[in-house]
């Protein structure tokens, strides 16, 4: 018959052994977020917003790579590093550990955005 003791110790155990393992899963996976470059006069910014922002953080690239809304010409924060400063709106810029890994420049549609953003969350995930 198993003690009291023994099994609190063997629960303990199993549970800082999921802990570890968070830990790891957490640790091998990169820190990613979208971070899209915004404006107020701008079509194409209003039609990704009809046509995928209302539902981006519902999808799995939305889940691993959350939103972060910028508008155009407000100064970044100093935490984040881009390779080159945006000068089109929309600029979708899928960030690393807040680096730039790669850039979306302009919105030609719902098919193109969703086909670029899976292959490159995919290659940041490598």
């Amino acid at each position: 018959m198993i003690s009291n003791v023994s099994r609190a110790r063997t629960l303990f155990l199993s549970f800082l052994l999921a802990l570890s393992l968070i830990e790891t899963m957490r640790a091998e996976s990169p820190n990613l977020g979208l971070l899209m470059i915004d404006d107020t006069a701008c079509p194409y910014c209003e039609l990704w917003d009809e046509e995928i922002g209302y539902m981006y953080f519902k999808t799995q690239e939305g889940k691993l790579a959350p939103l972060i809304r910028h508008h155009y010409g407000e100064k970044l924060p100093q935490n984040i590093e881009l390779l080159s400063e945006p000068v089109v709106t929309p600029t979708f810029i899928l960030l690393e550990n807040n680096k730039e890994r790669f850039r979306i420049e302009g919105y030609p549609g719902e098919e193109f955005f969703w086909s670029f953003l899976s292959e490159y969350i995919m290659q940041a995930k490598k």
